[in-house]
């Protein structure tokens, strides 16, 4: 099957796919990679955010845009994000008992935002990794957070953990000035899509430019992610964005991978991890 034909599938809850998903589970296919953040300020390295990938044993690492629907229509989203929440605080917390103070981000589906289990679920992962919970962050999507009352009060016992909670690719919805209004939020992460054509795009740059406004208004950290050059580099600190991600820094890395990278970006940056 053509590799759209299987994007295709996947989206419509492709059963094969389903099944295939499930095994992976039980038989620790998964995997996660890091992908570094870098302080637009002074060059420091901040955190890294943990990126879900499927290891097959037969097509080899697939992205999660072929399988995430399929894990989100089955429920298996909820098992995968538990894996996924226990793994992360795990590494986070070796990266922290060698001396590396830095946050770890994982992303949040709607399905588990709104499992009423989640906070205690992640007081339990952070409790049995003795991972710092001011180094966790929890990302959301825009459209994630479209919610009553009840969201906003899972978000609150979420803060109470002590972590830190983060708006997914911000800018894309309408309202969300009002999400940070509203919500317990610490950080937002402005989508790639309005720093891919920064130099090009009038619109697209007073669109960063009043994300970051925002940000800095109800004072939050804001990230700008999918940076893949220096004029994208300097353009973001001229806006004083806080936290930049993206290939200009580094591609997404395997833990043993970040160990180097940790090692190399201290000599090359000359900052102290």
């Amino acid at each position: 099957m053509a590799a759209d034909a299987e994007h295709d599938a996947s989206r419509r809850g492709d059963p094969d796919l389903a099944e295939e998903l499930e095994r992976a589970l039980a038989e620790h296919q998964f995997l996660l990679l890091y992908q570094p953040t870098i302080d637009l300020k002074d060059d420091a390295f901040v955190g890294v955010e943990a990126l879900l990938r499927w290891r097959h044993p037969i097509r080899g690492t697939i992205s999660p845009d072929e399988f995430l629907p399929v894990l989100e229509s089955t429920g298996l989203i909820n098992a995968v994000g538990s894996w996924v929440l226990t793994t992360a605080c795990r590494q986070g917390a070796d990266w922290y008992a060698r001396g590396h103070r830095f946050s770890v981000s994982i992303n949040v589906s709607r399905q588990q935002l709104e499992q009423p289990s989640l906070p205690s679920e992640v007081a339990r992962a952070l409790a049995d990794s003795t991972f710092d919970p001011r180094h966790l962050v929890l990302e959301f999507s825009e459209r994630t957070l479209a919610g009553g009352a009840e969201l906003r009060a899972t978000l609150e016992r979420l803060k109470e953990t002590g972590v830190q909670l983060a708006i997914d690719d911000f800018g894309m919805e309408p309202g969300n000035a009002s999400l940070l209004e509203s919500l317990p939020i610490d950080i937002v992460k402005i989508d790639r899509t309005f720093v891919s054509d920064l130099s090009t795009s009038t619109s697209h740059a007073a669109r960063v430019h009043q994300l970051v406004q925002l940000g800095q208004l109800r004072h939050v950290q804001t990230v700008a992610q999918g940076i893949e050059d220096d004029d994208q580099r300097l353009r973001l600190q001229s806006e004083n964005v806080d936290v930049g991600q993206g290939f200009l820094f580094s591609v997404p890395h395997d833990a043993e991978a970040i160990d180097r990278f940790l090692e190399d970006y201290a000599i090359f940056s000359g900052k102290p991890l």
